[in-house]
């Protein structure tokens, strides 16, 4: 097999997902965006990276290839297949790593890393608290999370989104970044066991997964900070308003209906604007398969940032409103800029735009 010019091998009883390489090229992107020189507290130059799900190895690879501030690679799986693979893949490629079959819930007790890939089948949820653990000794790291429980998360299985997350999922057109941003919740609300903060740098909805990566920094006042960036989403099925605050709202403060909600969430930015930017100036300078998807992602991602922590989908609004049809997406946004709103399109829908403008004003240009 070939992956972005990097030679591996599979077999039929370890798990390759070709469809994630998109999700790799963006976690190798994020990880060539991390500035060592900031890491004061450590004694040694570089990223110490455990990739704790392993199977074939092409994740931590890629990271260890394709980055020059990755010093070493750690793999972990519990089955021992993936293990020799991972071993026999990194080899192969020059790389000197180390390797260990087992639960991450008892190896987190010895290893230690700067930078941390959970990618299970499934929810990340019962792998968070043994993901703090490979940080004790560190007094800021990076945690790289990928969940692929959409349904979950995004409102289609209430009763396992709260028993895996604690908070209250909601099923509607902006039900993904809702999703995304209860799996971020849980990650702040780990972290501050920890004593420690968090700052999610790059996340983002994709086909079958949500993926965020997050800086996090030990002070039990940024914990403390972080948490108060946890509230409610709420929205009218009726009317199509809504909002977000510390407590969600009963009443739809546009037509008095009863409002549905999601959380606790995720209130705070998803996306660091310079961070992201610089993955964009490392992306221009790789040859990916795509290197043209991805900077259109990261394009969006950057103009999301100061936005609220919801979009609209044209369609749904102009079906609300009763219109015979639809103004041109890029009409509504110069409509709404004009007005002094700002506002921009979304990655996580095509037909959809994030803006600071009062709901009425964006049914009035439908």
């Amino acid at each position: 097999m070939e992956e972005e010019k990097i030679k591996f091998s599979t077999n039929k009883d370890v798990f390759y997902n070709p469809n994630m390489t998109f999700c790799r090229s963006m976690s190798s992107l994020a990880v060539g965006a991390i500035d060592e020189t900031s890491k004061t507290n450590e004694t040694h130059v570089g990223l110490d990276v455990v990739d704790a799900f392993c199977a074939s190895g092409i994740r931590g690879i890629r990271y260890a290839k394709e980055n020059q501030n990755v010093s070493s690679l750690t793999f972990i799986d519990i089955d021992q297949k993936a293990i020799s693979l991972a071993k026999k893949n990194a080899k192969s490629n020059k790389l000197k790593s180390d390797a260990k079959k087992g639960n991450i819930s008892k190896l987190a007790f010895e290893y230690t890393a700067d930078f941390l890939e959970i990618d299970p089948f499934g929810t990340p949820s019962p792998y968070l608290l043994d993901s703090f653990r490979f940080f004790n000794p560190k007094k800021s790291a990076y945690l790289s999370v990928t969940a692929t429980d959409v349904a979950v998360l995004c409102g289609g299985k209430t009763a396992p989104c709260m028993k895996n997350y604690h908070a209250k999922p909601m099923n509607n057109e902006f039900t993904h970044e809702t999703g995304l941003r209860i799996m971020i919740k849980r990650i702040a609300e780990v972290a501050a066991e920890f004593n420690m903060g968090i700052e999610p740098l790059v996340s983002f909805s994709d086909r079958h997964y949500l993926k965020s990566v997050l800086r996090v920094k030990r002070s039990a006042d940024l914990a403390y900070e972080s948490l108060k960036q946890l509230g409610y989403v709420f929205h009218c099925h009726k009317c199509g308003f809504r909002g977000h605050s510390q407590f969600p709202e009963i009443s739809c403060s546009n037509c008095g209906s009863k409002n549905d909600f999601a959380g606790q969430l995720w209130l705070g930015e998803i996306h660091n604007r310079k961070f992201v930017n610089k993955m964009q100036g490392l992306n221009k300078a790789r040859d990916y398969t795509h290197k043209k998807e991805i900077d259109k992602m990261l394009t969006l991602l950057s103009g999301e940032v100061g936005m609220p922590p919801y979009y609209y989908d044209l369609h749904k609004c102009s079906q609300i409103k009763g219109s015979i049809s639809m103004p041109k997406m890029i009409e509504v946004i110069d409509s709404l800029e004009q007005q002094g709103y700002q506002t921009v399109r979304t990655h996580f829908s095509k037909i959809s735009i994030k803006t600071t403008a009062p709901y009425k004003k964006i049914l009035g240009g439908l």
